[in-house]
């Protein structure tokens, strides 16, 4: 399933002034008698954290906690602080329209756009240096909101899903920012040389990352051949991007080289899967589940994380998120164990994996290769497995496997399961469909397609489904 937004919806739901509490958060601007709002590292108070600047725009949870709300800096990084005392300042009176250019052009803002100094300085999820998130290129703009002991709070964008914690030896101040300048993308931070540019691909879509030295494992944006964008700056053959994004500026040229490198997945065996997580943590919940042999698009990477794209080279459904890097290969590698099974559709089905907007229909007999399964089955609900597949001229779909629409074409991958108890085959993947025969603890069955809650096996001469938690795989 897709939980991408576009930035512009993100900054519409995050950046407008004083809209009304939401389910969950509250909406938080920065303005106070001084420069910023002291926040603290616990929902106790206590000692100082550190202060975000006036301007600072975020949301806040609903309920406090010892009069004090909690705010998400970064993934990894939660602060506590007074919302009351935060808006202190902000603009007041009956008179101003608070979603108007009078409330905007009267916020205080302390907020200012640093230069990065230092070749590959690093930047932080946490002000302690916990886990390096990133390292960036001498020349990188970078918005500071703050500042923590000997580090900067920064965005490279309005809604700092691309910020962190930089040494403030790292970073030269440039210019002030407006809480215009700041807060919103058509402001392009006040720079009077940004430019606009446009994106060139080999024709499908290509992800692209959040650093200019390739190291960062943020989830990628995705851009279309014929984007237009707005460059910041160009650094070393890289283009800083409105948004927080970087993109190798041969992308912006067009007559540049617009190929694209991908990665194989390679997992320890042919039905074991890789998960793609929505931001670099096995923490993180799971998006879908790739399989060995399935190939990404790499955006950018840490040591241990790569932020990745999938989507076919003509386009079609994307997924993106991060992965580990010990589970990819860079170039040809023979010894990849491949587990993308070919299959063919047994009833007409549309190309769109929700089924609102029917885009193309993909009539019976279309064969697929199947590169992953999403990673939301319900066992309660007993709905069926959503298979991310690639078509035969080069476009990703997701085809929901209701009543068992995909058949195996082929001699398989030649992998056999074991039955972990007695359970039983059914002529399709649902609990309440007929029952083929009971297999007994310790069968040993031919895998033809492996789901999240269903396996499509073979025994003797019968084909049926098992639930896949019954199952042992190699």
């Amino acid at each position: 399933m897709k939980k991408r937004l576009t930035i512009l919806a993100l900054l519409t739901a995050l950046l407008l002034p004083c809209v009304p509490a939401r389910a969950g958060w509250n909406p938080l601007d920065v303005a106070t008698d001084g420069k910023g709002i002291v926040v603290y590292a616990s929902s106790s108070g206590g000692k100082q954290a550190g202060i975000l600047y006036n301007g600072y725009n975020d949301s806040l949870s609903l309920e406090d906690t010892n009069g004090l709300y909690s705010c998400g800096l970064t993934m990894d990084y939660t602060v506590w602080l007074d919302q009351d005392k935060a808006e202190k300042n902000q603009p007041r009176g009956d008179e101003i329209d608070w979603y108007g250019d009078a409330w905007i052009d009267q916020m205080p803002s302390d907020m200012f756009l640093a230069e990065v100094t230092q070749p590959d300085a690093p930047l932080y999820t946490t002000p302690g240096h916990k886990t390096l998130a990133a390292r960036h290129a001498a020349g990188t703009l970078i918005m500071v909101c703050g500042e923590f002991g000997d580090d900067y709070f920064v965005r490279f964008d309005g809604n700092g899903f691309r910020g962190g914690f930089m040494p403030k030896s790292a970073l030269k101040k440039i210019g002030t920012l407006t809480y215009r300048q700041a807060n919103f993308i058509s402001e392009k931070w006040g720079l009077t040389d940004a430019r606009e540019a446009t994106v060139y691909t080999d024709g499908g879509p290509i992800a692209i990352g959040a650093s200019a030295t390739g190291y960062s494992a943020f989830d990628p944006i995705v851009l279309e051949n014929g984007k237009q964008v707005t460059v910041f700056r160009e650094i070393n053959g890289w283009a800083q991007l409105s948004g927080g994004s970087f993109i190798e500026s041969r992308f912006l040229d067009p007559d540049g080289d617009h190929s694209v490198a991908y990665a194989t997945v390679n997992t320890s065996g042919p039905l074991n899967r890789l998960n793609v997580r929505r931001y670099p943590s096995t923490d993180a919940w799971v998006q879908v589940k790739l399989c060995a042999g399935a190939q990404v698009q790499v955006a950018s990477h840490t040591d241990d994380w790569a932020a990745v794209l999938i989507v076919g080279p003509e386009g079609g459904e994307e997924e993106s998120g991060s992965v580990q890097m010990k589970y990819l290969v860079f170039g040809d590698d023979t010894q990849i164990k491949n587990g993308c099974v070919r299959v063919r559709l047994t009833e007409d089905r549309y190309e769109d994996q929700y089924r609102y907007d029917k885009k193309q229909l993909l009539p019976a007999g279309t064969e697929l290769t199947v590169l992953g399964v999403n990673d939301g089955y319900d066992i309660e609900r007993d709905n069926c497995d959503c298979f991310l597949c690639l078509t035969e001229d080069g476009r990703t779909v997701m085809i929901f496997n209701d009543s068992g629409v995909l058949e195996p074409v082929g001699e398989g991958l030649g992998v056999t399961a074991k039955a972990a108890s007695n359970v039983r085959m059914r002529v399709s993947p649902s609990k309440n469909a007929e029952v083929i025969r009971t297999l007994d603890k310790g069968t040993k069955v031919e895998v033809l397609l492996r789901g999240e809650g269903w396996t499509l096996v073979k025994y003797k001469d019968q084909t049926g489904y098992v639930m896949s938690r019954y199952l042992s795989f190699p």
